[in-house]
């Protein structure tokens, strides 16, 4: 009788194990025992755009909740200081990975609580999963300053930065400028302008689903600025959204939807995702090194002082935003070690110019370019896929460039 009970519990026992792998493979997780970490944070500076990651063993497609907290509110203080939506995306194993967007610009320096909580389909909250700790400090960089604005702006405006192409899955600070007081509260929408949807196959389970009419939405608060300029900020995050073109609207969150575009101050800008490099059928080929992905056609060996139509093409997609950069080939600047000022004439030219449809998989693109204003000398030209961060002005720096060289004669 000992013999057989124990052959009938380890019949149990494997079938358990079947139905419990069975479940794995469906659905990406193992959410028997639910679980979620946080990856260590690193110090940022307040006003950064912050993105959070970690593991769980929740189910891809769904998402976790955020909530930024103060490690030790004062009294009467409110303890929540912010908060975001993470999104959980299939991994490797029995874990999947999750990342979420925080826009910093209206929590002030300091040390904080960061508590994950899982949202289910009635958007109802898990028990806290767990905590990290971050910090905020004070920026090291001069903060971003607006100069004052010409003509008459008697009238409230809101206007937009463009946040031009990225790719699905980035996550991006959309930001703009305001003559409205601050602490107005505005409404943000980020709406898909096609109807557009896509149909995928997950290939470890055979799942299929329908994805389309993305529109994200929120309410954000006008932050002080200079020069009677002030600023706004939100944080997107673009893993639900599907490859299409949006329009980022701004407006006073007291407009009703059908006045939206009518009454009141309204900016409205477009952005662009493009389909993610993990998301195609057939992988890119990786670049050996320049002009593989892009290219410039060729140039003459001298240019004069007049306007150029510059070409070349890509196999970026159509939509693609490309940096489009002509600086001089050697340092024009010089130091002057007695009054420590730099000193020299700048020449260059910089844009934006977009990717179009050609043939087959190759695409071209095409700026003009006029040379009136440059001195003669040697000067070097660039496409790139990199980004200008709109509220720093920084390069974000991509992979995909191509450079030549060209001379101006007088």
């Amino acid at each position: 009788m000992k013999k057989k009970y124990l052959t009938w519990a380890g019949i149990v026992s494997a079938a358990i194990l079947v139905i419990m792998f069975i479940y794995i493979l469906a659905t990406g997780s193992f959410t028997i025992f639910p679980t979620a970490s946080i990856d260590t944070i690193p110090d940022h500076a307040a006003g950064d755009l912050v993105v959070i990651t970690g593991t769980t063993n929740y189910p891809a497609g769904t998402r976790l909740s955020l909530d930024i907290l103060t490690v030790s509110p004062s009294p009467g203080e409110r303890a929540r200081v912010g908060g975001t939506d993470a999104y959980i995306v299939r991994g490797g194993g029995m874990s999947n990975t999750w990342s979420g967007a925080l826009d910093t610009s209206v929590i002030p320096p300091g040390e904080y609580r960061v508590n994950a909580y899982w949202v289910n389909e009635t958007y109802s909250r898990s028990n806290l999963l767990t905590t990290s700790r971050i910090r905020l400090i004070n920026a090291t960089s001069d903060p971003v300053k607006y100069p004052p604005v010409s003509g008459n702006h008697t009238q409230s405006y809101i206007r937009i930065d463009n946040p031009g192409t990225i790719y699905r899955g980035e996550k991006i600070l959309i930001t703009g400028t305001t003559n409205l007081p601050e602490d107005t509260e505005l409404l943000y929408l980020v709406v898909q302008q096609s109807d557009i949807s896509v149909f995928a196959v997950d290939p470890k389970t055979g799942k299929q689903d329908m994805k389309g009419g993305f529109t994200r939405s929120g309410l954000i608060d006008v932050l002080p600025g200079e020069n009677g300029v002030n600023r706004w900020s939100f944080a997107f995050d673009s893993t639900e959204a599907i490859p299409d073109r949006y329009e980022v609207i701004i407006t006073l969150d007291t407009i009703s939807t059908k006045d939206i575009g009518k009454v009141g101050p309204f900016g409205s800008e477009s952005l662009v995702i493009l389909e993610a490099n993990s998301d195609r059928l057939t992988p890119l080929v990786t670049d050996t090194g320049p002009c593989q992905s892009i290219s410039i056609d060729s140039l003459p060996g001298t240019l004069m002082n007049k306007t150029y139509t510059i070409t070349g093409t890509t196999s970026l997609q159509p939509g693609t935003e490309l940096l489009f950069t002509v600086l001089p080939a050697e340092n024009e600047f010089r130091m002057n070690m007695g009054t420590k000022n730099l000193s020299g004439i700048f020449s260059g030219a910089t844009g934006r110019v977009g990717v179009t449809r050609g043939t087959g998989d190759t695409n071209i693109w095409s700026a003009d370019l006029s040379l009136a204003t440059f001195p003669p000398k040697e000067y070097i030209m660039n496409v790139s896929n990199d980004r200008i961060d709109p509220r720093t002005y920084g390069t974000i720096y991509r992979d995909t460039y191509c450079s030549k060289r060209f001379t101006i004669t007088g």
